[in-house]
C-alpha cells in the first residue's frame, strides 16, 4: 500500500515511474501487477513460512530441549515496470 501511495506522489510531484523514480514493493499483492505501471516487488514465501513454523512447533512440543535450527526461506524478485534498468 506504502507503494501506491508513492505512485501519487510522484503524479503530485509532477514526476513519473520508472521514468525519474523507480518504484519496488515488498509482499506482493494480488493486485500489484494492477498498479499503473505495473509493481516491481519481492515475493515472499509465506505458505513455506506457515509450513515451516507449524512443523517447529510440533518439534518443539515433542521434544522441549530440541535446538531451533536456522532457516531460510528464498524470496522471488518478481520484476515488472515500475523499475527502471532491470532486464524482464
Amino acid at each position: 500500500m506504502l507503494a501506491l501511495g508513492c505512485y501519487d506522489a510522484l503524479t503530485e510531484a509532477g514526476l513519473s515511474c520508472p521514468k525519474d523514480i523507480s518504484i519496488t514493493g515488498y509482499n506482493d499483492m494480488p493486485f500489484a501487477d494492477r498498479f499503473n505501471p505495473p509493481l516491481t516487488t519481492l515475493r515472499i514465501p509465506h505458505d513455506q513460512i506457515g509450513v515451516q513454523s507449524s512443523l517447529l512447533l510440533l518439534r518443539m512440543m515433542r521434544d522441549p530441549a530440541v535446538i531451533v535450527p536456522s532457516m531460510h526461506l528464498e524470496p522471488v524478485l518478481v520484476v515488472r515496470g515500475s523499475t527502471a534498468g532491470i532486464q524482464k
